[in-house]
């Protein structure tokens, strides 16, 4: 008798075990959305290094985390500040200028780089010291 309550509650346990590993609903994990940081910014000065990030929002399961350097930049006003499409890192250029857009564009599903594209925008803008604008 004791063996079979010992197989079945061995059994029970490999089952739960096995359920607990199956993913979340079994689809892969979405991006749902990106937050760039900082955002509403105002840079002033010429030649300022800006480091930008993004956050990855997700579901399946629901989820934040870092993915700079997986998503591609782009700013709106490049020769007023440029960004590294690679890794989100902006310099300031000798202009200046009020709601430059900084763009991080990502994969909805980005274990297999398909699904529809994902954007994340922020605003910025560029003063020069004094309120002079060349």
């Amino acid at each position: 008798m004791k063996r079979t309550y010992l197989g079945l509650a061995f059994g029970a346990l490999v089952a739960v075990g096995a359920l607990l590993s199956l993913p979340s609903c079994g689809h892969d994990q979405q991006l749902m959305s990106i937050t760039i940081i900082p955002t509403g910014e105002t840079i002033t000065g010429t030649g300022v290094i800006v480091p930008f990030m993004a956050q990855g929002n997700y579901i399946h399961p629901p989820e934040i985390r870092d993915i700079t350097n997986s998503v591609v930049w782009a700013s709106t006003a490049p020769q007023i500040i440029s960004i590294i499409a690679a890794t989100g890192v902006a310099t300031t250029g000798d202009g200046c200028g009020t709601n430059i857009t900084i763009t991080a564009t990502a994969y909805a599903n980005p274990q297999n780089h398909s699904g529809r594209a994902v954007v994340g925008t922020a605003p910025v803008s560029v003063a020069q010291p004094g309120g002079t604008c060349p």
